[in-house]
């Protein structure tokens, strides 16, 4: 048996054999969230009349102060270790969840729900960093793309069963997505605290420099790097929120439909990751990404020119080929800039961009949605900005030299 999930768990037994509970429970926290998350902008606009100007604050609010608390997280975990503080994230986590399903079941106003919302992001988001720190932990420098590759895979087996499950859950009640939302929190947590070992760095130079958030700050190759992320992440963050409208507004799909244009993102991941990876680790790290931000470009713009389900389900693939360049690549060369000692650091305020991606972009796109009539303006100006974050990946190969293995430049 071959499949790529199994090759993913073979990888991770033989990089660490930790990595494959930790690959576990990203299938895990994953379905959870891709339950729920395709459908909260659907649930606002569509059950309870939010435009999506306030669907877009909301999630910038949330980005904002969750992405604070990712970079404070990862540097936090290099003092306190990962184990310990993930799991007690993942229980409040978990509790913020279960409120919002009552909120929803009851349905409370929007002002209530968003409110909760942020509290869980500042909650959810230093997972991902700290997560991450501990794959680059036990993973050595030239094996990382492959290992965060094969999180990838984990990751969207679970993003591919959660929005097909969502979308038969949603016909019970839009609360009964939170609420396997907040189940599936809590069984993460149970097994991280069980199986996973510390991985953290015991040094006292660790211990002594990891909240030394202005030094990492310092590293202008990194400084630079993030620049040029953040545009490829704001693209990227219109994957949940604006497509799934425009697919239910716009395009007509039904709701399941909607939720299996997410399976199809997710199936095209866990079964091509690892060839995409293989094949991407023969470039420079930052033409790879220069390639993401323009395949991208075609796919955002394909979004534009669907006008039925087959459409969607061609701009789907093309967007997902960005994302399975784009994303281990992205993870990977952060992890070959942190110093010994800052890895958790790095990630954090590498988080900080992915999930200010992830959240001002519904925004950018929410925005251009509402003052946009024409759905081929609106998808076209966010191919624009694709083509952008390639130019600048482009820019900073030109401007930068490589970087050494766990060093932070400073140039």
């Amino acid at each position: 048996m071959n499949l790529p999930l199994v090759r993913s768990f073979r990888l991770f037994a033989e990089l660490d054999p930790d990595l494959g509970w930790l690959g576990l429970v990203r299938v895990i926290n994953a379905l959870g969230f891709a339950l729920a998350m395709p459908f909260l902008g659907i649930y606002l606009h569509e059950e309870i009349g939010v435009s999506m100007i306030q669907i877009g604050l909301m999630l910038t609010a949330a980005g904002i102060v969750g992405s604070a608390a990712s970079t404070v997280g990862g540097a936090l975990s290099d003092i306190t270790g990962r184990k310990r503080l993930v799991v007690y994230l993942m229980l409040a986590r978990g509790l913020s969840f279960l409120l919002l399903a009552w909120l929803v079941w009851s349905r409370q106003p929007f002002g209530v729900f968003a409110a909760v919302f942020i509290i869980s992001a500042v909650l959810g988001n230093p997972i991902f960093a700290i997560t991450d720190a501990m794959v680059a932990d036990v993973v050595a420098q030239e094996r990382r793309n492959e290992a965060f590759g094969a999180m990838r895979v984990a990751v969207n087996l679970g993003w591919a069963l959660g929005p097909a499950l969502g979308g038969l859950l949603v016909a019970s009640g839009y609360y009964l997505l939170f609420l396997a939302t907040a189940v599936t929190i809590g069984l993460s947590a149970v097994l991280i605290a069980l199986k996973v070992r510390e991985t953290a760095p015991n040094s006292s130079r660790s211990r002594k420099s990891g909240l030394e958030l202005g030094a990492v700050m310092k590293d202008h190759r990194l400084l630079y790097f993030l620049a040029a992320a953040q545009i490829l992440f704001l693209v990227q963050g219109q994957l949940v929120t604006p497509i799934s409208v425009h697919a239910s507004s716009n395009v007509g799909l039904s709701k399941s439909q909607v939720g299996s244009v997410y399976f199809l993102n997710g199936a095209m991941v866990v079964l091509l990751q690892l060839f995409v990876t293989r094949l991407v680790k023969r470039y420079h790290p930052l033409s790879a990404l220069a390639a993401a931000g323009i395949i991208y470009a075609f796919g955002y713009w394909a979004v534009g020119l669907a006008g039925n389900y087959a459409g969607m389900l061609g701009a789907t693939v093309l967007i997902t080929f960005g994302e399975m360049v784009g994303a281990p690549t992205a993870t990977a060369y952060v992890s070959m800039l942190a110093p010994e000692g800052k890895m958790g650091a790095y990630m954090g305020v590498f988080g900080l961009v992915v999930h200010l991606g992830w959240t001002v972009g519904p925004l950018m796109g929410g925005v251009l949605m509402d003052t946009m009539a024409n759905p081929l303006q609106v998808w076209g100006v966010i191919a624009m900005v694709a083509v952008a974050s390639a130019v600048a990946f482009i820019g900073l190969k030109i401007k930068t030299p490589p970087p050494s293995v766990g060093t932070a430049s400073k140039d």
